[in-house]
């Protein structure tokens, strides 16, 4: 098939999140088909023309061809709080909003004049009315999370009364494009049953499959040269994705203390961009490691002993915990850290939500000398088994298969570019 992917980042590097998530489903799908990657540049990804320039040559040996734009709405953070503003003034979701661009909508009318696709992937749903450009064209709309009800948790969560009612009023917003648009879509790809059920239930019309987040697990495995420092923790996530940083916030304020106050000798490493100031004060104590953003996080992994994930917000499934269970690490989780995966508590991680769990739990794994090995055995299997990037390249490739089934069906609503 000839596919037209389109994309609100080029994904390079695969380090986190939904770049990982989406560098590995396009070189899943390139290696199957010709693939025309249409992208927009996040300076928050790749902030300088050195990496713009490595990212379009890595990509550029995965897909037939590259086109890339600057997103107008990111060229600054004043730029961009006035879109965020002037955005609750508008029909459409911020999500659709800070996406605008007249060069990409112009690129994309002349490709229809000139080319054939067979196949539309919109990588977010912020990008589908691009889609209108390219009209009988079967859309394959792949969802990183289910955003109105990633909207609507942050919106429970947020104490200041503006910020809330503003959260509030995009997750309306959200749900209505959610149900309007899915349903019009040849395909939707969710990363779980779960989300699945949840998207099913906002948008009733909607054909879903579920297309998991996947680890490279040559990449990703455990190194048996490394000594581990004993009675360690360990932790990874970008700081600018407000999941990771609420968890990171409620670790040290809640948490920390009480595992220092049982245990001196414990330490943490966070490692992840953009950590806040209370991160930043509270690695004053040697105990605690904040290394930012890292071009390898397989060393700071192997050497810790527990990986720890105590994530209270946030939809999809965390590629963070794949890889740590691929890197063979015993991980203590919330239930929500581990939505959505095929993880059995007690066989695969040991859950914990109250900060009084999570110090029981991690004093488990310290002190039974098999429990660990035993959770770190069952994960790296589970992982080879089910998340393994070729075994989800052949759920993407059925599902391709499927949305190509329905040409001619489909009908691109929601708002306009």
């Amino acid at each position: 098939m000839n596919i037209l992917w389109l994309s609100h980042f080029l994904p390079y590097p695969p380090k986190g999140g939904a770049l990982q998530r989406s560098h590995y489903l396009l070189r899943e799908a390139a290696r199957r088909h010709r693939v025309s990657l249409v992208a927009l540049n996040q300076r928050a990804v790749l902030a300088s023309p050195e990496a713009v320039e490595e990212a379009t040559r890595e990509l550029g040996g995965i897909v037939s061809d590259l086109t890339w734009f600057e997103n107008p709405a990111d060229r600054s953070r004043l730029r961009r709080g006035l879109t965020a503003t002037l955005s609750y003034f508008r029909s459409a979701p911020y999500d659709v909003n800070w996406l605008r661009s007249a060069a990409l909508r112009h690129h994309l009318r002349e490709r229809a004049k000139r080319d054939r696709f067979d196949l539309i992937h919109v990588d977010t749903l912020g990008l589908l009315p691009y889609a209108r450009e390219l009209a009988g064209v079967p859309v394959v709309l792949n969802h990183h999370n289910v955003e109105s009800q990633l909207m609507e948790r942050r919106a429970e969560r947020e104490p200041h009364p503006l910020k809330r009612h503003y959260f509030r009023r995009e997750t309306e917003k959200l749900n209505r494009l959610e149900r309007q648009a899915c349903a019009g879509v040849a395909l939707n790809l969710v990363v779980s049953e779960l989300d699945g059920e949840r998207l099913s239930s906002l948008s009733p019309g909607a054909r879903i499959r579920v297309v998991s987040n996947g680890v490279d697990t040559e990449y990703f495995r455990a190194d048996p040269r490394t000594v581990q420092r004993p009675r360690s923790l360990v932790f990874a996530g970008g700081m600018n994705w407000y999941p990771n940083r609420d968890a990171v916030l409620f670790f040290l304020s809640e948490i920390w203390p009480r595992l220092i106050a049982e245990d001196a000798s414990r330490s943490v490493t966070i490692i992840g961009r953009d950590p806040p100031p209370a991160l930043l004060e509270a690695a004053r104590d040697s105990r605690v490691r904040v290394p930012g953003f890292v071009d390898d996080v397989r060393p700071w992994m192997n050497e810790a002993a527990i990986y720890i994930c105590p994530i209270r917000d946030g939809g999809g499934t965390r590629l963070k915990v794949l890889d740590a269970l691929a890197m063979a690490k015993p991980i203590v989780a919330t239930g929500l850290a581990v939505e959505g995966l095929d993880l059995r508590e007690g066989a695969h991680y040991l859950r914990a939500e109250t900060p009084a769990e999570f110090v029981k739990q991690i004093r488990r794994l310290e002190s039974d000398a098999s429990l660990a090995p035993t959770l770190s055995s069952a994960g790296r299997a589970l992982i080879e088994e089910r998340y393994a990037w070729p075994v989800v390249g052949l759920s993407l490739e059925a599902a391709y298969r499927a949305a190509r089934d329905v040409a001619g069906t489909q009908q691109v609503e929601g708002f306009a570019v």
